[in-house]
C-alpha cells in the first residue's frame, strides 16, 4: 500500500463513521446552491432581460426559492450519494489489493 492510499484508508476511515448528512447538506447549500440560484436569478433578470415580473415582487420571490429548492435537492443528493460512493468504492478496492498482496 502506498503511503497516499494509506493515508486514504485511515481518513475514510474516520470520515465514514461521522458521515452526516445534516452537515453535508449545509455545506452544499451554503457553498453551491444557494450562489448558483442566485447566478441564474441575477442572469436570467439583468443579462437576458426576463421582466415577467418586477424584480422585487412575491411572485419572483416564491419562483426564485422554487429553484432554489429543486436546485437543493438534486445538488445535495446528487453530490452526496456521487462523493460516497466514489470513496467506498476506493476504500473497498484498496483493502482488496492489500489483502489480496498479502495472501
Amino acid at each position: 500500500m502506498t503511503p497516499q492510499e494509506k493515508q486514504f484508508v485511515d481518513y475514510w476511515a474516520e470520515k465514514r463513521k461521522k458521515w452526516s448528512w445534516r452537515k453535508h447538506s449545509y455545506q452544499t447549500f451554503i457553498t453551491i446552491v444557494l450562489p448558483v440560484a442566485l447566478l441564474i436569478d441575477f442572469v436570467n433578470y439583468f443579462i437576458i432581460g426576463d421582466t415577467e415580473y418586477a424584480f422585487f415582487s412575491f411572485t419572483h420571490l416564491f419562483t426564485f426559492l422554487i429553484n432554489m429548492l429543486l436546485l437543493g435537492v438534486v445538488i445535495i443528493l446528487g453530490s452526496g450519494f456521487t462523493n460516497w460512493n466514489y470513496n467506498e468504492g476506493r476504500y473497498w478496492s484498496i483493502l482488496r489489493k492489500n489483502t489480496n498482496k498479502l495472501q
